[in-house]
């Protein structure tokens, strides 16, 4: 079948002639994805498949036309492909290249992934969490830092139907709408998400903190000896702050408490930061409402405006900024060092607007929660690749590396028993493509 097609594109200066040609129907073995095969490459290296494998307990029949392990691995790279939805996952479907290198002879449809991931109750969840863990551990016995700082931080994810634990809580940009409210961690020199709790939208922001950054610190590489924790004002709780000195780690959180203005204002030893026009910075001790000690407060006023009508003597206006720390660092400095906080903020946008954290969904919560998982999972293991593949391009965000690296398009040969993957021999990134190809081929894990 074949359809003959003409037209005429009118440009500046005249009408530019396209050449007449017909579409056919009849290629085969093409694929639009050739990049997911580095990736299933990568994953194979750190053992993904068979981790997943031997961690997840959920039973199937001797007849089961899939395995669990395998669902998991299919969805995260129909979402490493640009799936936003359950009904996405056709574009792999379709995709018999991809299939037939992956060996995916039999491949479902959306309602079985919807009916199998189903299937995920809490300790399912816990056992899709514990496998994430030990691929990190073989991702970082080939590079570590020594000090690492953990950016923790909740996101509100909005829905609009009455899925199980989607209820009405903090919703900044819909109020009133129902939504969940996942926590997530971050370690920023690597970009990755350390660990995630997929909640629900009532749950405020500090709810389980403890118990979350205990299994957060049970997830870091026993190479890293040094903790740097950063978390925005939700996490202005006493009995973390308790938890991170137990451990002798840095921290840095924001202050969010009544009478926090009030008891600036009281300070009296506010000093001009200089260099900086409107700027002071003040350093004192104070013990909340129900904590052991007193700690280190840190607090940046910064001049906005001065009422002089109505008032005797003119009233200054300032923009206040504060933070408990146990850092010995100058208030500038903190303050800046909190600034740099805002980049985990681009992540989660990222796992959710490119990574579809969110917004693959059933009806069931712990459904909900292993799909969300696994979307975090799919975004790690680009994350992992880049980071021991390609310094040059790992810096990127997850839509450019999947356009350059992944929304490749390639025809798959097989000549001799042996299959020959095809690429244009215009593709802009041929060079990075090598040197991550030929990275993944001396890659060794023990």
């Amino acid at each position: 079948m074949y359809v003959t097609i003409a037209s005429k594109i009118t440009i500046k200066g005249g009408t530019q002639q396209v050449k007449t040609f017909s579409t056919e129907y009849t290629a085969k073995n093409l694929t639009k994805h050739a990049g997911l095969v580095n990736l299933g490459k990568f994953a194979e290296k750190i053992g993904l498949p068979g981790i997943l494998e031997k961690r997840l307990t959920i039973e199937r029949g001797a007849t089961a036309d899939y395995e669990m392990s395998e669902m998991v691995m299919m969805l995260m790279m129909g979402v490493l492909a640009g799936a936003k939805h359950m009904s996405h996952l056709v574009i792999l479907k379709a995709d018999h290249a991809i299939r037939k290198l992956f060996g995916w002879e039999l491949f479902p449809d959306a309602s079985t992934f919807g009916k199998l991931f189903k299937r995920f109750n809490m300790g399912h969840c816990h056992e899709l969490s514990e496998a994430e863990a030990e691929a990190r551990k073989r991702v970082w016995s080939k590079k570590w830092f020594r000090r690492i700082t953990l950016d923790m931080d909740s996101t509100v994810i909005g829905v609009t139907g009455s899925q199980e634990g989607a209820e009405k809580g903090y919703n900044p940009k819909k109020k009133g709408q129902k939504s969940y409210h996942p926590l997530l961690c971050f370690i920023a020199e690597t970009r990755e998400c350390l660990h995630n709790w997929f909640r629900a939208g009532s749950a405020y922001t500090s709810n389980g903190a403890v118990e979350f950054l205990k299994e957060c610190y049970e997830r870091i590489p026993q190479r890293v000896a040094q903790l740097f924790v950063r978390a925005d004002s939700g996490f202005f709780d006493g009995d973390l702050l308790d938890f991170l000195e137990s451990r002798q780690s840095e921290y840095l959180i924001k202050v969010k408490m009544r009478n926090l203005v009030e008891l600036l204002m009281s300070q009296t030893s506010w000093q001009r930061e200089k260099g900086k026009t409107g700027i002071e910075t003040v350093v004192f001790l104070h013990q909340c409402h129900g904590w052991k000690k007193a700690r280190r407060f840190v607090a940046i006023r910064k001049l906005v405006a001065v009422q002089t009508e109505g008032v005797f003597f003119p009233m200054p206006q300032y923009e206040f900024f504060c933070y408990v720390t146990n850092l010995p660092h100058a208030p500038w400095n903190i303050h800046k060092l909190y600034g740099q906080r805002a980049t985990s903020e681009n992540w989660i946008s990222w796992c959710k607007s490119q990574m579809a954290s969110g917004t693959i969904r059933t009806g069931v919560f712990w459904a909900n929660s292993a799909i969300f998982q696994s979307c975090i999972l799919a975004y790690n293991l680009m994350i992992w690749m880049m980071w021991l593949t390609s310094e040059k391009s790992f810096h990127e965000e997850p839509e450019t590396i999947r356009s350059w690296f992944i929304l490749v398009p390639a025809t798959v040969v097989t000549t001799a028993r042996k299959m020959t993957m095809k690429l244009s021999e215009h593709y802009a990134f041929k060079q990075q493509w090598e040197e991550i190809e030929q990275s993944l081929s001396s890659l060794r894990f023990a």
